[in-house]
């Protein structure tokens, strides 16, 4: 059970335009966009859910809207996480039947409100160990892709000519890295 996640960002020539292409490439990888902040043509970021099965096709997706700045892309391994909470439900299932059984045979009120006491906390217990699974389960058949973007800087005639003379000056002091 792998938990997959990517951080994207991307230069590209129109950021409201790309924001609606990588939305349309989240739908066409059975997902959907689960945090979008866009406002024209500042930088924009998005969260897009995707079904796990799709995730390397849905990155390589978003990575083709513009010039990619960065990547990193993580996957993790939550199986032993998994089969032990599944593992500890299971005894607790267990444990919350045998104290019914208990609390049938009780004759004592003291007996009964401790029992009744300890059968809340039981199941308080279960329902968060079953909460965790669903997440994990959710984690695990929805990936993450973060995508930040950024519009493309156009320079004019003068800023040209300066990004050609400090070119020069710096091959003057560095030729290679």
């Amino acid at each position: 059970m792998l938990v997959w996640n990517a951080n994207l960002s991307l230069i590209v020539l129109d950021v409201s335009a790309s924001v609606d292409r990588a939305a349309a490439i989240a739908e066409q990888y059975r997902g959907y966009v689960e945090q979008k902040s866009d406002s024209g043509e500042v930088p924009a970021s998005m969260r897009l859910k995707i079904s796990a099965a799709s995730f390397n096709d849905a990155v390589k997706a978003v990575q083709g809207l513009g010039e990619v700045t960065h990547t990193h892309v993580t996957g993790e391994n939550v199986t032993e996480r998994y089969v032990d909470v599944q593992a500890r439900l299971k005894n607790k299932i267990e444990l919350r039947e045998r104290m019914r059984q208990l609390l049938q045979k009780a004759t004592d009120i003291k007996d009964v409100i401790a029992i009744e006491s300890e059968l809340t906390r039981i199941q308080t217990d279960i329902d968060t160990m079953e909460g965790t699974l669903k997440l994990l389960k959710g984690q695990v058949d929805y990936a993450v892709i973060d995508v930040s973007l950024r519009r493309k800087k156009i320079l004019g005639p003068i800023g040209l000519v300066f990004q050609g003379l400090w070119w020069g000056i710096e091959k003057l002091f560095v030729i290679r890295e």
